[in-house]
């Protein structure tokens, strides 16, 4: 068979990894097959990106890999209904592992595990992966090819996974909450609402963007706009405070491993 791709789940992120895969040409829209519940959604999908829409049973037989990309409370379900099992699968599923999908898939099923982000919806996510007990290492770098669709993939032994999902997976909240907070304090300030998300979102852009050119350490940028006896100094010097800031972000992602480890159970 020539490689094709099946999508059983159309929802924000199956649709992400469909423009993804289009746009980056990484399959035609002729070799992806989605199986979505919700006919007028699935139609929309078609309409949109020429794809080719199914029931679960078609979608599975039509292709070579297949990313479950339905809601954890809903996936043993659709695993019940699969008898091929000489396929490549990939979970977005948050929480369930490679030993959950192998057991319920049977056999010997080639199984990659993989923790998306939300940014994934703009095609700049971080995703990653892990491989279950059968999957090979080809199997392993076509899902990695694959999720390179919504943005960058980073490989990881299946240990790791919570702690992936409290680092990267629960990570854009920590971002929005600080951003939230941030431009609650502009305000603070006598700036009007408008001003100070334009100086927030300009502000954290340009940052990221520095991180990511520069290659430089998060510490040596800081170091670099923080002068001796400054405003950044004096701001510095409440951020670390106690190190409350540095315990507190200890605390949250403990938190989200945490509670991570117990969805898989």
């Amino acid at each position: 068979m020539k490689k094709t791709i099946g999508i059983i789940g159309g929802g924000n992120m199956g649709e992400a990894l469909i423009k993804g895969l289009v746009e980056k040409k990484l399959f035609s829209p002729s070799k992806i097959f989605v199986c979505e519940a919700d006919i007028k959604r699935a139609q929309k999908l078609k309409d949109k990106y020429c794809i080719v829409i199914g029931d679960l049973d078609t979608v599975i037989a039509r292709s070579s890999t297949v990313i479950l990309a339905v809601k954890p409370q809903d996936m043993e379900n659709v695993l019940s209904q699969i008898k091929d099992q000489d396929k490549l699968f990939i979970s977005i599923a948050a929480g369930l592992t490679t030993k959950f999908f192998e057991k319920k898939l049977g056999g010997k099923a080639r199984v990659v595990r993989a923790m998306p982000n939300m940014p994934a919806l703009i095609g700049e996510g971080m995703t990653a992966i892990c491989n279950g007990r059968y999957a090979t290492s080809t199997d392993v770098h076509e899902a990695g090819r694959i999720l390179t669709a919504v943005g960058g993939c980073l490989g990881v032994e299946e240990k790791y996974m919570d702690a992936v999902t409290a680092v990267s997976g629960s990570g854009p909240a920590y971002v929005f909450l600080f951003v939230e907070q941030w431009i609650a304090a502009a305000i603070s300030l006598g700036l009007n609402e408008t001003d100070a998300q334009n100086l927030v979102y300009e502000t954290l852009v340009g940052s990221a963007h520095l991180l990511r050119l520069t290659g430089s350490p998060a510490c040596e940028l800081r170091a670099k706009v923080t002068s001796k006896g400054g405003t950044t100094e004096a701001a510095m010097k409440v951020f670390f405070k106690g190190n409350a800031l540095g315990k507190l972000m200890k605390d949250a992602l403990s938190a989200a491993k945490k509670r991570s480890k117990e969805l898989a159970k």
